[in-house]
């Protein structure tokens, strides 16, 4: 596809990771980027902890899932935390502080893109154990992990992990998602 935002293209959740460190400047850009991000009411209900002291990433990096070993060469961790009550709570469920998180963490992932980094949102780790880990408080909902670095080489990475790094980026075609005028889906 052509003519799409270049990051938006080029961005993937890449595992091969290496060791080297993040410049502070790209992780503050990296942040900042995401507080530009669209909210109800400008609430701007979303929480970020970098987290890059090595003892405080080996309490992380110890909570991650089997299937995401891959992320323990990352040199920088960012948790991505909310909660209902920080943003508009409307009928039907509708607690936007959940959809504006994510619209405040893509905007992190583009900019990592942007800095020629990887951000790779991970959903595998022991969210109440990494919350202790990082003095989030318990009232808080910590939605996802975003495990950052450079690219690099990762010789633990499974075959299939491997093959999904190196091989075309998938996606289901427009017309099963997305819809004219009315819901043309299955339920």
């Amino acid at each position: 596809m052509t003519n799409l935002v270049p990051e938006i293209e080029s961005r993937r959740a890449f595992r091969a990771l290496s060791l080297d460190p993040i410049p502070e400047e790209a992780v503050q850009r990296m942040l900042r980027a995401a507080t530009f991000a669209p909210s109800c009411y400008n609430n701007q209900p979303w929480r970020f902890v970098a987290v890059r002291d090595p003892a405080t990433l080996d309490a992380v990096k110890a909570q991650l899932s089997e299937g995401n070993a891959w992320a323990k060469t990352a040199p920088l961790i960012i948790l991505a935390c909310t909660k209902a009550s920080l943003d508009c709570r409307l009928d039907e469920g509708r607690d936007y502080a959940f959809f504006d998180l994510g619209l405040a963490t893509m905007n992190l992932m583009l900019q990592a893109d942007h800095e020629g980094l990887v951000a790779h949102p991970i959903a595998g780790f022991n969210p109440k154990k990494t919350k202790v880990a990082c003095k989030v408080p318990s009232d808080y909902v910590l939605v996802s992990l975003l495990v950052c670095g450079k690219r690099g080489e990762n010789p633990a990475l499974a075959d299939w992990q491997i093959e999904r790094e190196k091989g075309s980026r998938q996606r289901k075609p427009l017309a099963e998602h997305c819809f004219y005028d009315v819901w043309q889906g299955q339920e």
